[in-house]
């Protein structure tokens, strides 16, 4: 990850961390916060979700980072010394990471955005138990709302299509064929998309993703990891992919385009995707796939196409909890200065991250979240007037 400060706005940074930020909340406990990234967008959201964790647990704040934040972690007013720990937050993704103490995973991008599990809730690993957890909130709190929610998830999805601009069935058969043409695929038949596999994750499934390819001759097969990178605009690949197969999470689902996941995220028991966890498995919804499209129909559901809806407003708006404190991921190089404005001005009780936090932890739920779900009615969640 790129950096976006420098020597000099770590200075200013570390200035207003220190006059304004470095009090201890007690010494009750110990939160610690691990924060190894080059990026300083991490490394304060991690730090500053530790310190809410600390005023809650009345813990003192240790700060795990690379040799060049030390001096930001201690004016953040970090320990030095590392005790047994209540509490991790933590900017890395470990899926194998034990859940005998509360585990906080800060994400990147947006406003503010993390996902909890506490001890007691589930046996297993962090990632063997969040998306149960996240699925369990989802069908709670965000499914039995969902004709309130409605206006507003169309809005999110909407701003999320990424330059997906095509608007009739008409124009997406047309760039199906023109898309197909350029490639010189069989238009006649369904295209299979394989998006975005990491190496080293989930190799036995993107391999018998690769031999079950190498022997089906109904389908067209594109592996976008084979392509030249920008050969084809989203309007094209979307409109040309009839099934997509992932390895993580994806939103296509929420624009029409069924997704076989063969890979972990967040929100993967929510009931958008087609998840599959062994060879088997994956053979089965490969083989469902490309005989259904293959006749013209569509293994996506209305009901997994309205969950996917759902679950990208979870995650994009309702997840994304907007703080004086900390500044939007997509200011970049601007990050920096309006970090340190922010530190110097925002109100340290009041701002929606401190209460967004106790919540979470009060109700052990296993996402951050801007709104109290337990009561919608103060909540206003559809916009006034459309972004179209």
């Amino acid at each position: 990850m790129r950096r976006v400060v420098d020597d000099e706005h770590v200075d200013q940074l570390v200035s207003a961390a220190r006059d304004h930020w470095g009090d201890s909340a007690g010494d009750a406990g110990c939160v610690v916060a691990e924060a190894f990234d080059e990026d300083v967008r991490v490394v304060v959201r991690t730090v500053m979700v530790a310190k809410a964790v600390c005023g809650l647990l009345s813990a003192r704040l240790v700060v795990l980072t690379d040799p060049r934040w030390r001096p930001l972690a201690e004016a953040f007013g970090a320990a030095a010394d590392l005790g047994p720990p209540d509490a991790l937050v933590t900017s890395r993704m470990d899926r194998c990471v034990r859940t005998d103490i509360p585990v906080v995973h800060v994400h990147g991008t947006g406003a503010l955005r993390a996902y909890a599990l506490f001890p007691g809730q589930s046996p297993g690993s962090f990632g063997e138990d969040l998306p149960g957890r996240v699925a369990e909130f989802f069908d709670q709190w965000v499914w039995p709302n969902r004709e309130t929610i409605a206006p507003s998830a169309e809005r999110t999805a909407w701003r999320a299509k990424e330059g997906y601009q095509v608007r009739t069935d008409t124009e997406r058969r047309q760039l199906r064929l023109y898309g197909c043409s350029r490639l010189r695929l069989d238009a006649g038949r369904p295209t299979i998309t394989v998006f975005g596999h990491m190496p080293g994750r989930d190799t036995e499934l993107f391999e018998e993703t690769e031999r079950y390819a190498a022997a089906d001759e109904s389908a067209n097969w594109l592996f976008l990891d084979r392509l030249r990178s920008g050969a084809l605009s989203a309007n094209i690949l979307w409109s040309m992919t009839d099934v997509a197969v992932t390895f993580g999470g994806s939103d296509l689902p929420a624009f029409g385009v069924p997704v076989v996941q063969a890979g972990w995220s967040e929100g993967a028991a929510c009931g958008a995707t087609h998840v599959v966890r062994t060879p088997e498995e994956l053979r089965y919804r490969l083989g469902e796939a490309v005989a259904t499209h293959g006749k013209g129909e569509t293994i996506l559901g209305p009901e997994q196409r309205e969950r996917a809806r759902l679950w990208l407003w979870l995650r994009r708006c309702a997840a994304d909890v907007p703080t004086q404190i900390l500044p939007r991921w997509e200011l970049g190089p601007d990050y920096p200065r309006a970090l340190t404005v922010a530190l110097r001005h925002a109100e340290r009780d009041g701002d929606p991250l401190f209460d967004a936090v106790r919540r979470m932890w009060e109700r052990r739920e296993p996402v951050l979240t801007r709104f109290d779900f337990q009561d919608l009615t103060r909540t206003t969640l559809t916009p006034a007037r459309s972004a179209r």
